[in-house]
């Protein structure tokens, strides 16, 4: 413990200097340069491209290449020989720039001299009186401020935001595709676990399909009370030091019993309704599992009603898993306590 406590030490003592220079001027490796808040002088020249990210960016100085910089503040009143991009919350142009210019904020203003074109988006862009723009100026944005005596001798193109019923049916899309991929890789994810568990523990398994029909009613309750009470507790035992390693455990096992009694239930099912047809098929494993998961996963896609069906197979399943442990435990303790002597007589 206390080795360990050195060591935190020591890196501390190490890390303080050493992010309070990188705040300052920043980290230069190769092209890029970072830190919190970083400065470029006037007199510097950086060769080829370059790259600067940071909270705070004030640039000036010369890029003979294309620059880059991304940050929430950022100030370039240098000159880019390259391409310039920046993007970030607050963004203010007031170089000279000879390549094309994209840039992306939410307010964002344009003050220096631009030979190339000028391609932004932002929440308002303003165009300062000093501003002299060659090319076109590609915007889009929700306010526009074109302040008197900008010169922008190319066009001014405004592009419209998608519409944001666009956006709502390409989002339905996706979440379609990803409602549809995860419900046909449950199936076959489902029938993997459900033969591990029969193969692994033959015996409990067919103890807790059996335990389904027997007490429905006192199946369901109990699985309630462990499915309200166990989050409760897992969240007590995590909001305490020790008691985290039981809260971990707890939640990996409550989201197995959870997902595990699906298994069950689609055994059950299963063999209800292949065992009309032929009686062998009642006491199978595999083809009752495979129906009955086919049947479950149909039940729980139905619009709101399958929010029903789910509640009633966890609460149903998981009563009758915890059951079938309880018999189990109450078995173990009956055997373990000796018979008086005067038992028998």
């Amino acid at each position: 413990m206390k080795k360990l406590f050195l060591f935190g030490v020591s890196a501390l003592a190490f890390w303080i200097p050493a992010n309070y220079a990188q705040a300052v001027s920043g980290w230069e490796v190769g092209n890029y340069l970072m830190g919190n808040r970083v400065v470029v002088g006037p007199q510097e020249t950086k060769e080829g491209g370059f790259a600067v990210a940071g909270a705070d960016l004030e640039l000036e100085g010369k890029t003979k290449g294309a620059l880059r910089a991304f940050g929430a503040n950022i100030m370039h009143s240098g000159e880019v020989e390259g391409e310039m991009m920046a993007f970030g919350a607050n963004v203010t142009l007031a170089g000279k720039y000879h390549g094309k210019v994209k840039a992306g904020a939410a307010n964002l203003t344009l003050s220096g001299n631009f030979d190339g074109h000028v391609v932004a988006g932002a929440a308002k862009i303003t165009v300062a009186p000093n501003a002299v723009i060659q090319g076109d100026l590609v915007y889009s944005a929700a306010s526009l401020d074109r302040q008197e005596g900008s010169n922008i001798r190319g066009k001014v193109v405004r592009r419209e935001f998608k519409e944001q019923k666009q956006w709502v049916e390409k989002g339905k899309k996706v979440l379609f595709g990803m409602w549809v991929t995860y419900w046909v890789l449950s199936i076959p994810a489902l029938l993997i676990v459900g033969v591990l568990i029969h193969y692994f523990f033959p015996r409990t398994t067919e103890s807790v399909v059996a335990a389904l029909p027997q007490n429905p009613w006192k199946n369901i309750g109990v699985g309630l009370v462990f499915v309200v009470v166990v989050p409760v507790g897992v969240v007590i035992a995590l909001s305490t030091l020790v008691g985290i390693p039981a809260g971990i455990i707890a939640a990996l096992l409550y989201g197995i019993l959870i997902y595990t009694s699906r298994v069950f239930i689609a055994v059950w099912i299963g063999r209800k309704i292949l065992g009309y047809f032929k009686k062998s098929l009642a006491t199978a494993y595999f083809w009752p599992l495979l129906l009955g998961t086919l049947i479950t996963t149909f039940l729980l896609i139905m619009p709101i009603l399958g929010w029903f069906f789910w509640l009633f197979f966890v609460f149903i399943g998981v009563g009758a898993i915890w059951m079938v442990i309880w018999r189990g435990v109450q078995g173990q303790r009956a055997k373990s306590i000796p018979e008086s002597p005067g038992a028998g007589a």
